[in-house]
């Protein structure tokens, strides 16, 4: 019989804690493989596959890159959802704590108190965020982009500052001109510079030249004004990454460093290594030059620098975690000393194989979670995770889309082409797209069925067919 203690409601047979590419994979599997008894929390309301965030912060709407309710993909497949935020795990009671959300005075919004729930398996797929190195003025000077909500304050911020820096420079044209008509002849000269647009270009500075950071540069540089004013013809936008070690894009191949790399530089984005940000303030960075420092004016500013987990990890007891805020697990991805709670995705790291920090892996770890967990009920020994690097793909607007699938494919086309590599083959339309977004159609075809995942897929080759041509390296 259910309790209706409002601090326990009734248990489930699995619970997992998040929505994103991994934790909402991992539901829609359970339950279309007839785990029903299934309870997905996440803090918001809908589902945003992350890796588009850039483009919502370059103006496009949530719907633009499909956003989906979580509560309709729960009614369509089976399993239960719920609005929380995670508070805290009892390992030993299996269960964990919802934190309460307070009401709102101005709306008459109903306070929901504390939740409880139990499990009889839970995981834990939180995702990750930036981390602020512990770097002055991040938080209060700088954007992130880890939430749709981080993303649309992006887009505001640059289309508002945009939009004012261009009427500043109008206002001091007129401010010239008028002064130039009432000078003498003497001071011909002077009308000449009228004519040029004075003061500087808008600044953007974005700190991590990691995948984040570089493909929301090269959005943001054709993104003009969206949200407030059509653009300018000459809005003039200066966008500069920021990269505090030595190389490019660590962790990627030199081949593939360097495409994007020219890319980059022939939209005239400019890319700065051993580049150690000290300081954000409002409206500049402090950069560390040995025992000195410059200060840089930079309108906007993305921190884009490296991943850890959530805060929550660290406030959590009895879960094993290491110092970049992950929950340690075993190569089956249970939390170690724990027989009843998985994770997986930024929030989980297997210490013998770091995976990275993408959608492509918390997707994998899912599919591998809906075959283990009704596994281990039934007894069975743990399985070992193996991790498919189907490669890396970058979107970068009108420069075109660069990668390698499975690290072969800019070889094999290259060697067909009958050049030394660095060459691209030109596509255009859906056949492109379909390489950058191949695992989104996976993730979406997956969440909606055929049916309706076929609808989505050609709303957005039809939203697209007139978009810019890519180039797949």
């Amino acid at each position: 019989m259910e309790t209706h203690d409002s601090q326990r409601t009734r248990d489930a047979d699995i619970v997992i804690v998040g929505g994103g590419a991994g934790g909402l994979e991992l539901a829609v599997r359970l339950a279309k493989a007839g785990h029903k008894d299934v309870l997905l929390i996440d803090r918001d309301t809908s589902h945003v596959w992350k890796p588009r965030l850039h483009e919502i912060a370059a103006g496009l709407g949530r719907r633009q890159v499909d956003e989906l309710g979580y509560a309709g993909l729960a009614e369509q497949w089976g399993f239960r959802f719920e609005c929380g935020t995670l508070e805290g795990v009892d390992p030993e009671q299996r269960q964990i704590t919802l934190a309460a959300i307070p009401g709102r005075e101005d709306d008459a919004t109903a306070e929901v108190p504390v939740r409880v729930r139990g499990y009889r398996q839970l995981v834990l797929a939180l995702g990750g965020v930036t981390p602020d190195m512990g770097v002055e003025g991040v938080l209060e000077h700088a954007c992130l982009l880890d939430s749709p909500e981080d993303a649309e304050r992006i887009a505001e911020r640059f289309s508002r500052g945009l939009l004012a820096n261009h009427v500043a420079m109008e206002t001091a044209t007129t401010g010239d001109a008028d002064v130039s008509a009432t000078q003498d002849g003497a001071q011909g000269g002077a009308k000449d510079g009228a004519q040029e647009s004075p003061g500087r270009p808008y600044q953007v500075v974005i700190v991590g030249s990691g995948a984040t950071g570089v493909e929301l540069a090269a959005y943001l540089h054709e993104a003009r004004g969206r949200h407030d004013a059509p653009a300018p013809k000459d809005s003039r936008v200066e966008i500069t990454i920021l990269e505090a070690t030595e190389t490019f894009m660590p962790g990627v191949s030199e081949e593939l460093r360097e495409a994007i790399h020219q890319r980059l530089e022939a939209q005239g984005i400019n890319i700065e290594l051993s580049r150690q940000v000290a300081k954000v303030s409002p409206g500049s960075v402090e950069i560390s030059e040995g025992d000195e420092s410059v200060t840089r004016e930079a309108d906007l500013v993305v921190w884009a620098a490296g991943r850890v987990g959530p805060a929550i990890v660290e406030e959590i007891e009895g879960l094993a975690s290491n110092k970049k805020r992950q929950w340690k697990v075993t190569p089956g991805l249970q939390c170690l000393e724990q027989e009843a709670i998985f994770a997986l995705g930024d929030c989980a790291c297997i210490d013998e194989a770091p995976l990275p920090p993408t959608a492509q892996v918390a997707s994998e770890q899912a599919e591998f979670l809906a075959e283990e967990l009704p596994r281990r009920q039934q007894g069975e020994a743990a399985q070992v995770f193996e991790f498919k690097d189907r490669g890396t793909l970058l979107s970068l607007a009108r420069a075109g889309s660069v990668g390698e699938l499975g690290g072969k494919l800019s070889g094999k086309l290259s060697h067909a082409q009958g050049n030394d590599g660095h060459e691209d083959l030109q596509v255009r339309g859906r056949f492109a797209r379909a390489a950058y977004q191949g695992l989104q159609r996976q993730h979406q075809f997956l969440l909606l069925g055929p049916l309706k995942g076929s609808a989505e897929v050609v709303s957005d080759v039809l939203r697209h067919a007139m978009g810019p041509r890519l180039k797949v390296h």
